[in-house]
């Protein structure tokens, strides 16, 4: 799909880029602005990255065609609060203590971790006109984020009048609910909030302005509801739709902890979606893909109205995804999760004038995308980063101790780590899971679990992930004062007690 370029090329090309961001520029007027796209439950469903066969993204693809794709990124944690705590601030979930949804939005009164020292707010305190609309931030105020912030219209909406619910309907049991559900609606593009947060950054880019600008804008579908106008779901006959490859039963090879850890009571099963001839699980998917393609379109509006301003030459864009999302596969859908579908995201970095496109499998993270664009536009190195500039990968450059795999966690003392092509999960129990994706890709089969007889094969994983463990962090920071109290299941009950946060009365 992509033209495969020279390393040497590329780096002319970079190099090239390069030196129009001098630090030498007076005031940093000639530092790059930056478009940051961040998209809301996206997994891999993308074109350029072969997540579905039918999925139409023309827009993202255009964007990758022109940029570096990192085929292998992954999220620190498969939520959004953890997630976008994570990118934001440049620290692991380990560091911060931010392993679930954050309460409110308090993490504003973490002077430590947070407080001044978000990306958008660095940018700003180095010259830069930051401005941001629609969800960007979890847990923390828009408004201090940005200097200037257009709102986040209507939220996950608009939704039917009274409550209404197209296909599933909550089960009644005392854990955190859902906005699960799909359904054509509303009428028109200009109800949706992402049409409005697209035509609110147009009109920013239309603009002139004096100084280097930080331009984040966040689009909230695919997050469910999966709700858009009918037009979407026509692109996706339903007879045609096809499904995700699933295995019933799948979760039979995983540890206790592991089963408990990722129920989702109030979230649909797969059993459910397959009734009655898959009729559930074609209307969920054809949703799904429906919101994706009214997302790029909206994505769209807004790459072309950059290419039509006075700042397409001099704008890197960045497009990525706070995690990703199972549909059907390991009997769910949702995030919430260590396994690949949750973890696995959309990361896209183009830079101005860059007309080749190029990809790497190397194990990267969200968390790289703070020092990567502090890089980029020569700001000053900021030591609390702990992830690692992605530029040496974008220049072509052989970084032959480069991470061997990137972490990601859910639950603290519960984390997955992904290289090339080994998934492993270790769990605070210290059970695990291993998944070797040459062979397996939708993870079917634990490496780890008890159908494996072979005793030389058994050893060959316990000592692969004796060695992936020693990767994972010696210290884990405890739940952050302003973490959630809202379990997602019993386990979750039992953990955060356990863990000394305290739980709101379910029976209220």
């Amino acid at each position: 799909m992509f033209r495969r370029i020279s390393l040497l090329v590329v780096a002319i090309a970079m190099n090239v880029a390069s030196k129009s961001f001098s630090d030498d520029d007076v005031a940093g007027q000639q530092r790059p602005n930056v478009l940051f796209i961040v998209v809301d439950d996206l997994n891999d469903w993308i074109g350029c990255m072969d997540g579905h066969p039918q999925v139409q993204t023309p827009n993202i693809d255009q964007l990758a065609e022109r940029g570096t794709l990192f085929t292998n990124a992954h999220c620190q944690g498969p939520i959004c609060g953890p997630s976008r705590a994570s990118f934001l601030s440049g620290l692991y979930p380990s560091t911060t203590g931010v392993y679930v949804q954050p309460r409110g939005n308090n993490l504003a009164k973490d002077e430590k971790h947070f407080r001044g020292k978000l990306l958008p707010e660095y940018f700003a305190r180095h010259g830069y006109a930051t401005f941001g609309v629609g969800k960007i931030t979890h847990g923390y105020p828009a408004e201090l984020a940005f200097q200037e912030y257009g709102g986040w219209p209507d939220g996950f909406g608009p939704k039917p009048a009274n409550g209404k619910r197209f296909n599933y309907h909550l089960p009644d049991v005392p854990f955190s609910g859902t906005q699960t559900d799909w359904g054509a609606f509303p009428d028109s593009d200009e109800q949706m909030p992402d049409h409005k947060s697209a035509s609110w950054a147009i009109d920013k880019l239309r603009q002139q302005h004096d100084k280097p600008f930080f331009l984040a804008v966040g689009m909230v579908r695919p997050h469910v509801p999966f709700y858009v106008p009918q037009k979407w779901f026509e692109r996706f006959p339903l007879d045609k739709i096809q499904l995700p490859k699933v295995r019933e039963e799948d979760q039979n090879d995983i540890p206790e902890i592991s089963a408990a850890m990722h129920e989702m009571p109030k979230y649909p099963r797969l059993h459910w979606l397959m009734e009655n001839d898959d009729e559930q699980f074609r209307k969920c998917v054809q949703a799904y893909l429906a919101c994706i393609s009214f997302m790029d379109h909206q994505v769209g509006r807004v790459l072309t109205a950059l290419e039509e301003s006075n700042y397409s030459k001099n704008t890197v864009v960045v497009f990525l995804s706070d995690h990703g999302y199972h549909l059907g596969e390991k009997d769910r859908v949702t995030k919430h999760s260590l396994w690949e579908e949750a973890t696995h995201v959309p990361l896209i970095v183009a830079l101005p004038d860059q007309e080749f496109a190029q990809t790497t499998s190397l194990p990267v993270g969200l968390i790289d995308v703070y020092p990567t664009l502090v890089d980029l536009c020569n700001l000053p190195q900021n030591k609390s980063n702990e992830g690692e500039s992605l530029t040496p990968l974008m220049n072509g450059e052989d970084v032959p101790d480069w991470r061997p795999a990137i972490r990601t966690t859910y639950a603290r003392g519960n984390h997955a780590l992904r290289t090339d092509h080994v998934r492993l999960i270790r769990y605070q129990d210290g059970s695990f899971e291993l998944y070797d994706h040459r062979f397996d890709p939708q993870e079917f089969d634990n490496l780890a679990g008890p159908a494996q007889s072979n005793p030389q094969a058994m050893q060959r994983n316990w000592d692969l992930a004796q060695a992936l463990s020693s990767l994972l962090p010696k210290q884990e920071a405890p739940y952050h004062p302003a973490t959630s109290s809202k379990p997602v299941n019993a386990w979750f009950e039992e953990h955060l007690e356990h863990n000394g946060v305290n739980l709101f009365d379910l029976k209220k």
